[in-house]
């Protein structure tokens, strides 16, 4: 993949923890790019770097080593007042715990991260989402009034508001049972397939993961292996494998 279909890309990356004999390399030089419309699963044992990887790869937390390019720009050493800029205008994040505020309405969560870049939302894009998630007529309801599902639902909407670069979703439907899950990825892939979205997603389950174009296998802070086109019984296979490596 060359740098002009990449809309994310991550070299050498490296993230340790502590210092001397007590640090902890969680990540340990990660290369990996992800082309423009494309889902892409990340999975690993526990410990494997996953989380880690996201919020490097979002500007988050700055790497120990390597480097970050997003949308053809190098972020690594952006001070944190323009990587707040960026998460803000460029990235979509998608959260298991749904990350709303809860005295806000879906409309108006949906708007905010156009209200902290400073710019009036658009009405009518706002209430579009809503429609597109299947919510048009909770527009005026506050989480408390929504299912888990529901409350994605309107994550994901606030998450391609701002129209970003690429979507991060950490464990996305962890909180949600199985029917409500697969509405919630069913969704994530319309993201892709219709409006030309990039999707990174970190989840333990290899069912979700079958909704993703690739999967990208992390273990103790490395890529160890990728599937195309896969399949839950293939990547849960691999998962299994991944595990007795560990262990």
């Amino acid at each position: 993949m060359n740098a002009s279909t990449a809309v994310l890309e991550v070299h050498d990356l490296a993230r340790t923890y502590g210092e001397g004999t007590g640090s902890v390399a969680a990540l340990a030089g990660v290369s990996a790019a992800f082309a423009r419309g494309t889902f892409t699963a990340v999975m690993g044992p526990s410990g494997s770097g996953k989380s880690t990887f996201l919020t490097c790869a979002a500007g988050l937390e700055p790497p120990t080593s390597g480097r970050v390019v997003l949308d053809g720009a190098d972020i690594t050493d952006w001070d944190e007042e323009r990587r707040t800029r960026l998460r803000r205008e460029r990235i979509g994040f998608v959260f298991q715990g749904f990350h709303l505020m809860p005295y806000l309405t879906a409309a108006q969560n949906v708007g905010l991260p156009l209200r902290l870049a400073g710019r009036r939302p658009d009405r009518v894009r706002v209430s579009a989402l809503l429609e597109r998630v299947g919510l048009g007529e909770r527009a005026g309801h506050l989480p408390a009034a929504m299912s888990g599902g529901q409350r994605q639902r309107v994550a994901i909407a606030r998450a391609l508001v701002a129209d970003p670069a690429v979507i991060l979703a950490d464990e996305p439907t962890g909180a949600l049972d199985s029917a409500t899950a697969a509405s919630v990825l069913e969704l994530l892939r319309g993201c892709v397939d219709e409006l030309g979205q990039t999707v990174v997603m970190v989840t333990h389950d290899p069912v979700a993961a079958a909704y993703a174009d690739t999967v990208l296998f992390l273990v103790d802070g490395r890529v160890a292996g990728r599937m195309d086109r896969p399949t839950a019984t293939a990547v849960a296979g691999q998962l299994a494998r991944l595990d007795e490596w560990v262990a």
